[in-house]
């Protein structure tokens, strides 16, 4: 039993390796996204008192790129960062436009998969392949919750604790390898395998979320839609997100979602600060041309399945527990890299270096 174990783990880890490495090297920074962001803000602004409408900061950005609609626009997490709003083509393809929340000013326009977000989001996700690539990814995940279990189950601990946490420093580098590889593996399995169940979740979304309701015996709530009306016109955004924060005034704004269809909602994102992640998201439907609240999704009052669902992302991304869990994600986001190679040298010392060993005894 025990050697079938072993070769599922070395053959997945040989052929999945490279893409975990990856996968695992981009996740690590992808913790630290909204740092990096403001770190690398090519825009920086001078606060003033009065921030425009939303209506005038739209209007911008579409009067920049009038051949792009409104996606979504995220409002500025501090006063010294620039109104961002995502515009989408027919393609899907979508383009960011930074405006000067108090001047209206627009400061530039990028491709989003060309600024450092959109680049590590695409390659961690996709591959830069695509629905192809990210296929490719949800299978690394499941491939990784597979080496983890593995590991675990080869981890040579179990025989003896202290051997399974035993680095020979001083032995041959044979040795030294494996006892990385040993030690590495049980310290990070836990983790990792949490990580690779939450990413290969998002990845089969459809399928994990109707596993999840039928085991609840739950249904998702329905989708909404506007009622289009007679020479309807749409309400502008800050009338909406004026009822939208009376219906929540404890919540603060994090991003909106303009409708693009007569027929869409206009939805808001809102986070109440004093929640913890798992439970500070709102969500908020509204008829586009009345303002009638048609769907509030409230992460605080959610059932048990769908706070489960909620929080595959906030797990799977370590945006719970402050600065010790970002570092914590990003240190094991690169053991698949350590393991890769450390595994790599164990299979390849096994396999050829025996081979040339007898080679040369007969020699």
């Amino acid at each position: 039993m025990r050697n079938v174990v072993f070769s599922v783990h070395r053959y997945i880890g040989i052929f999945a390796g490279v893409i975990l490495c990856i996968v695992g090297i981009t996740g690590s920074l992808l913790v630290f996204e909204a740092e990096l962001d403001r770190t690398l803000q090519p825009y920086p602004i001078i606060p003033q008192s009065n921030l425009l409408s939303h209506q005038v900061l739209v209007n911008a950005a579409q009067k920049a790129r009038p051949d792009l609609k409104p996606h979504r626009v995220t409002l500025p997490p501090s006063p010294d960062q620039p109104y961002t709003v995502m515009m989408v083509d027919a393609q899907d393809q979508y383009t960011d436009v930074f405006i000067n929340p108090y001047s209206g000013v627009v400061l530039g326009t990028k491709p989003w998969k060309q600024t450092l977000g959109g680049w590590l989001i695409d390659l961690h996700v996709h591959l830069f392949a695509g629905d192809w690539g990210g296929q490719i990814v949800g299978i690394s995940g499941v491939s990784l919750l597979a080496l983890g279990i593995t590991g675990v189950i080869l981890w040579t601990g179990w025989r003896k604790l202290k051997i399974g946490f035993q680095i020979r420093w001083n032995s041959r580098w044979q040795i030294l390898n494996y006892d990385l590889h040993n030690v590495g593996g049980i310290l990070s399995a836990l983790l990792l395998s949490l990580i690779a169940f939450t990413g290969a979740a998002m990845v089969y979304w459809t399928p994990f979320e109707a596993g999840a309701r039928w085991l609840t015996q739950t249904t998702a709530p329905p989708e909404v839609i506007s009622k289009v009306l007679p020479s309807a016109v749409p309400m502008n955004p800050d009338a909406l997100l004026f009822i939208a924060q009376n219906r929540l005034p404890n919540a603060r704004f994090y991003k909106f979602y303009p409708a693009k269809t007569p027929e869409s909602p206009f939805k808001v994102w809102m986070q109440f600060p004093q929640e913890s992640a798992f439970t500070k998201d709102a969500w908020i439907d509204l008829e586009q041309y009345t303002g009638a609240v048609l769907k509030l999704q409230d992460a605080r009052k959610a059932t048990i399945v769908d706070r489960i669902l909620n929080a595959q992302y906030t797990i799977h991304v370590g945006h719970y527990g402050g600065i010790i869990t970002q570092l914590l994600y990003a240190i094991v986001g690169i053991a698949p890299l350590g393991l890769f190679l450390t595994g790599f040298i164990i299979w390849w010392s096994r396999t050829y270096g025996a081979k040339t060993k007898r080679k040369q005894v007969k020699e």
